[in-house]
């Protein structure tokens, strides 16, 4: 039997067809494979890695609690790091919050948040508030729960038998309005199909709307228009529907406010959240509980143990607590804000030298470039495959990018997300903005 470096990779099951390189090595914005070779993480990772890689105050937390406490199951012991997390989380949330849960992903944070709806809704006296309604070109995990209420029906196709449709509404997609409809302010559109889209719902079997507060990496950061947050408050309470805002990526900080939902003026009944959390350096999610739900929770049952085995685990809550102690001591919440004028004033720039983005789009520092005929603004067939081909030159160029593929449809669109570490200087986003350019140039010049 062989052994080395060969014969343990191949042990692992691939989750690309891409070769990819072996990490070796991070340190804030940078990671470095075997071969020397540093690559900017224009991406965060999958939009998690918010403090970048190794940052010693979350190390030297990490390493403290687990030579304190490293596990305390929920239902035998509360324990400290838990605890002062939930106080945290609920601070940051506004005075409308009271309560918390944790988990371990994104996606069990919305199958949790599900859950938590419908026992709402039961304590009400409306069991038969089963159903759940989200947007066209939403993500929200890949749980088959989460899969199923995902409105990007590319993630479901390979679990098509699994899965059953769910009610959408349209997505706030901005662009596309004003290209294919050719309306020049396409926001009192996309407010009034949201009127339309929640008057044919069935309201009776409704529990709630579970919503991305900015589109993430399936439609690649679609940011609703003004008014938009505050009419959908005001629809949900009219039909007796819950709001579930869906923070995974744009959560803490990331859009230069501690939510994004605090960008508007309205206030949803339970946020999810997790990726930023704990800046990729534990797995760590949650749910955020207002008031208004937690205490029909608690008068009608007590208690809710709808958790998981790592949940209100005391090693990653003890990195949530150091993660926004860092963010806070930092100032990288205002950081985000002013560190995303610069990139996406940036990326404008690049879109008038180019002949391939059709449009420039995101909040704070997560950004969205879609990609297509600038001429007209029409998408690229699927089969030109600009997304994949272009993350490939942007690796080439070492720059991680997120792909955010099929954003119209589900087939049609090509995007990327822009969204580096929050700790990112300005230099170095000069750096990325080079590098993004130079890997597209490329991509212009074989085409």
């Amino acid at each position: 039997m062989s052994g080395g470096t060969e014969a343990n990779a191949t042990a692992l099951m691939p989750s690309s067809t891409r070769r990819l390189p072996l990490a070796t090595r991070g340190e804030g914005v940078w990671i470095w494979d075997e071969n020397g070779k540093d690559y900017l993480d224009g991406s965060s990772g999958p939009v998690a890695v918010n403090l970048g890689e190794c940052h010693p105050d979350v190390v030297a937390a990490l390493a403290e609690q687990a030579a304190t406490l490293s596990f305390a199951h929920r239902l035998q012991f509360r324990n400290e790091p838990v605890e002062r997390l939930a106080r945290d989380v609920v601070s940051l949330l506004g005075e409308d919050f009271d309560r918390a849960m944790f988990v371990s992903s994104g996606s069990e944070a919305n199958e949790l948040a599900l859950k938590l709806a419908f026992m709402y809704w039961d304590a009400q006296g409306l069991p038969e508030k089963t159903r759940f309604v989200t947007t066209t070109n939403s993500y929200h995990g890949s749980t088959l729960a989460s899969i199923q209420i995902s409105g990007q029906p590319r993630y479901s196709a390979a679990f098509r038998p699994l899965v059953t449709e769910n009610e959408r509404v349209r997505a706030p997609y901005l662009h596309r309005i004003r290209i294919d409809e050719s309306i020049a302010d396409p926001a009192p559109i996309v407010l009034q199909r949201l009127r339309e889209d929640f008057a044919g719902l069935d309201h009776e079997r409704t529990a709630a709307i579970l919503i991305e507060s900015v589109g993430g990496a399936s439609a690649a950061a679609l940011v609703p228009p003004p008014g938009y947050f505050e009419l959908l408050r005001e629809l949900c309470d009219e039909y007796r529907m819950l709001w579930i805002a869906d923070e995974v990526m744009a959560g803490f900080g990331r859009t230069g406010s501690w939510f994004g939902f605090q960008h508007w003026a309205a206030v949803p009944d339970l946020v999810v959240f997790a990726k930023g959390v704990s800046g990729g350096y534990a797995p760590l999610g949650g749910v955020g509980l207002s008031r208004r739900v937690s205490r029909a929770l608690l008068e009608a049952k007590g208690a809710v143990s709808a958790g998981h085995t790592y949940s209100n685990n005391p090693l990653g809550a003890a990195v949530g607590v150091a993660t926004i102690e860092v963010m806070r001591r930092d100032g990288l919440v205002a950081a985000a804000d002013a560190r995303g004028e610069a990139l996406g004033e940036g990326l404008r720039r690049i879109a008038e030298r180019s002949g391939s983005i059709v449009d420039v789009r995101g909040i704070g520092l997560m950004w969205g470039v879609e990609f297509g005929d600038a001429a007209t603004g029409r998408p690229f067939p699927p089969s030109a495959e600009f997304t994949p081909r272009f993350v490939e030159s942007c690796t080439a160029e070492g720059l991680l990018v997120y792909p955010a593929r099929g954003g119209i449809d589900g087939v049609n669109g090509d995007a990327v997300l822009i969204s580096p570490p929050l700790i990112i200087s300005e230099s170095e986003i000069a750096e990325l903005l080079g590098r993004f350019e130079r890997a597209l140039r490329r991509l212009e010049t074989e085409a």
